[in-house]
Formats: structure tokens, C-alpha cells, sequence
């Protein structure tokens, strides 16, 4: 009896979820409009050695508050925009890129103990680059001597042994993703766009020529961003500063996280979950799905969430969550 009832309501509900898919614009997949080269350093991003990962004259290193966690992976991000062109502010939100912009962000871990300690494991660059108005997602999976990366379209696992920032030696089985795991998480509705650099989480000071400086009023003075006053752009924070409040950095972690897709544009729109920063927390669904947030974030496998990207649970990311889910039903009087 419970199994025909299982089958029933699968037949009455997957045609109602695929209309809906349909009408947002999320069941069509999204097809590139440009070929990609085989090998990453055929787009110049870096000179000298590829392994030093030492940007090019004409691309611009960046930094974020708030970063996605990849099994503790540490990332380095790269803009290179065309000759003579530059990034459009457009509120505090994604800056308006030219087209022929590239943005890769590289995944490395630092060498085990022993094997070189000023050395890296580099494992992938991610690539975006927008083609007439269109933005084309890649990954290159880096090869073992650390000579070169190659073009990925199936995904990847990759054995890696590092010490993390406390210390601990680990081993895990680095998941790469595939081509269609890049575009799930940048989708919204029937096109991919960048996720990290927005205004405001660019909005930080950042150690350049060897003096601190707002990162914005930096790349306004090397003219890579045409932007008014930066003292009108809202600043999210960094959800590893403890300093700041509970709110915010919950908040600033659920939306570099989780928000990609859990939002109104995004894949996971029909879970009427909207994790975005600037989304009010009473439209935001926490309240009522405190539970299953709490739940999907302290599992691996299948029911993980963040969905791509992460292999084991990120014990900092859950203790706050856990901590601001509680400092939310206290102020509720539960």
C-alpha cells in the first residue's frame, strides 16, 4: 500500500516539477558559444613558470570576504579583462565585465611536510570567460609534474595528503568538477555568471605594493574598475571573523555557499530557500528549514550540502550555522 501510494505521487508531482523547472528556465542545458583550448597556458594568464602561478602584466589578482569552502583547499583568483577595458560597477552587487573578460580561480594545496615546504599541489584552474555577452564555464585538471592543465569535461578524483591551517594531516579524494557541475552551481535560470567577485565582496583592504588599501579604490586606480564613490558600496563580511557579528557572517557563508543555487534564479529555486545576503531574513526560509539546513550540512554522501565541490563536512562552517540557527530561536523566545 505505501509503495503505490510512493508511485503515485511521484506520477502526479515530477510533471508539476518539470513545468515549473521549465517556466524558470532552469530544464534546457546551456550550451557553450565558444571553443575552449585544450591547455591552460595557451591564454597567457600566467608568465614565467605556469606552477609559480604568477599572473600576467595585464591580469589583476583578487581577494574576497568570504570564500567557498573546498575540503580546505586554498584558491588563488585572477581577472584578466581585454586592452583598455574595464569592470562596471552596477550597484553593490556583480560589476558589468566586457566581453572577452577571463576570470580563473586556481585550487592548490600546500606540499606535505618534508616535500618541498615552499612548493604547492596545484589540482585545477576553473576558467570563465564571457564570449558576445555570454559567459562559458572550464576546468583544467593540472597534470602531475605541474607543467601544464588540461581540459576536463567529465569531472575528476585526485588522491591529496596535506596539513591543514590547525595542523592536521589529512587525506581526502579531491573531487574536480565536471563541466556540468560548473554550470549547476553558476546557473541562474538559462545562463551562468560568476558567483565570488561581487562589489561588495571584493569590499576589503588588501595588502598591495606593500601598503594596505581598499581593494575597490585599487582597481579604480589601476583602471580596471569605473566606479563612482566606493563609500556607497556595501561591505559583506568575512564569515571566518569571529569579531564580527553572528548575523553577518552566517549570512556571508550561507551566500557564497549555498546561495548560487538556493536562490529565486538559481537550481535549487523550488526548495523556497533564498540564501542570498541581501535577501530579508523573513524571506529568507531559514527560519522555517532550520532543521534540514542544520541536518544536510552534517552528512556526506548524497544528502551533503554544499552539493558540489566538498567531500567531508566543514566543522567551522556547521558550529556557525549551528550557533546562529540557535541565536535565532532565542531572540524567537524557543
Amino acid at each position: 500500500m505505501k509503495r503505490s501510494y510512493v508511485i503515485l505521487m511521484v506520477i502526479i508531482l515530477v510533471p508539476s516539477i518539470l513545468m515549473l523547472l521549465n517556466k524558470q528556465g532552469l530544464s534546457a542545458k546551456i550550451e557553450d558559444n565558444m571553443a575552449f583550448s585544450e591547455t591552460l597556458s595557451t591564454y597567457g594568464l600566467f608568465k614565467g613558470e605556469l606552477f609559480d602561478l604568477t599572473p600576467c602584466n595585464e591580469a589583476i589578482s583578487i581577494e574576497i570576504a568570504s570564500s567557498l569552502f573546498t575540503d580546505y583547499a586554498e584558491k588563488q583568483r585572477i581577472i584578466l579583462l581585454p586592452k583598455d577595458k574595464k569592470m562596471k560597477a552596477n550597484g553593490d552587487g556583480l560589476p558589468e565585465f566586457p566581453d572577452g573578460t577571463i576570470i580563473a580561480k586556481t585550487f592548490f594545496y600546500p606540499k606535505m611536510i618534508g616535500e618541498n615546504p615552499n612548493g604547492k599541489h596545484i589540482l585545477e584552474t576553473r576558467l570563465l570567460i564571457k564570449n558576445k555577452e555570454k559567459w562559458n564555464a572550464a576546468t583544467y585538471k593540472w597534470d602531475k609534474n605541474q607543467q601544464e592543465a588540461y581540459l576536463l569535461t567529465d569531472g575528476s578524483t585526485e588522491p591529496v595528503a596535506f596539513t591543514d591551517k590547525n595542523g592536521n594531516r589529512r587525506t581526502i579524494a579531491y573531487k574536480i568538477p565536471s563541466r556540468a557541475d560548473c554550470s549547476s552551481c553558476h546557473r541562474q535560470r538559462n545562463k551562468i555568471l560568476p558567483i565570488g567577485p561581487k562589489l561588495r565582496n571584493l569590499n576589503i583592504d588588501v595588502v598591495r605594493d606593500n601598503q594596505t588599501i581598499n581593494q575597490l579604490v585599487y582597481l579604480k586606480r589601476k583602471e580596471k574598475l569605473h566606479i563612482g564613490s566606493t563609500d556607497e558600496i556595501d561591505r559583506i563580511s568575512s564569515y571566518s571573523e569571529e569579531s564580527e557579528p553572528i548575523h553577518n557572517r552566517a549570512r556571508a557563508y550561507l551566500d557564497i555557499n549555498c546561495a548560487h543555487c538556493h536562490s529565486p534564479e538559481g537550481t535549487a529555486g523550488i526548495t523556497l530557500l533564498d540564501l542570498r545576503y541581501e535577501t530579508p531574513i523573513q524571506e529568507t526560509g531559514i527560519w522555517l528549514k532550520q532543521g534540514k539546513i542544520s541536518a544536510r550540512m552534517q552528512v556526506t554522501g548524497e544528502l551533503h550540502m554544499p552539493q558540489k565541490g566538498t567531500t567531508m563536512i566543514h566543522k567551522e562552517g556547521v558550529h556557525l550555522i549551528l550557533d546562529y540557527i540557535d541565536n535565532l530561536n532565542q531572540m524567537h523566545g524557543r
